[in-house]
């Protein structure tokens, strides 16, 4: 069974202004006009962008930590498996070589 700890929060690493993966996406997308948004959230564009953007989260970390909801999960210094690697890596500097546009581009109903 491996120790896990809170490594801190979206709010912690990710985007200092808001609190959800989600949230951050809603800002991202608050240039475009007001149908163009809500044909992205009807269309379930919103959801396939937010899977996506946490599936990139989840891949630029290493394994042995990992996001839940809005909170980074990761090994505790006194489990078996745990590394330097782990606990000297930068989570805000892997989610920043992340470009969510290209995510909503991806998905993008007018595209």
């Amino acid at each position: 069974m491996n120790v896990t700890t809170s490594y801190g929060t979206w709010n912690n690493h990710g985007d200092s202004s808001n609190l959800s993966v989600e949230a951050t996406i809603v800002d991202a997308i608050n240039g475009g006009d007001s149908d163009w948004r809500e044909r992205m959230e009807t269309s379930g564009a919103l959801d396939r962008i937010a899977s996506d953007y946490r599936d990139a989260i989840d891949n630029a970390l290493p394994e042995g930590i990992s996001i839940s909801g809005d909170e980074f999960i990761g090994l505790h210094h006194t489990d078996p498996d745990y590394t330097d690697e782990i606990g000297d890596f930068d989570i805000s500097e892997a989610i920043q070589g992340i470009d969510l546009f290209e995510i909503v581009q991806k998905h993008d109903v007018d595209a």
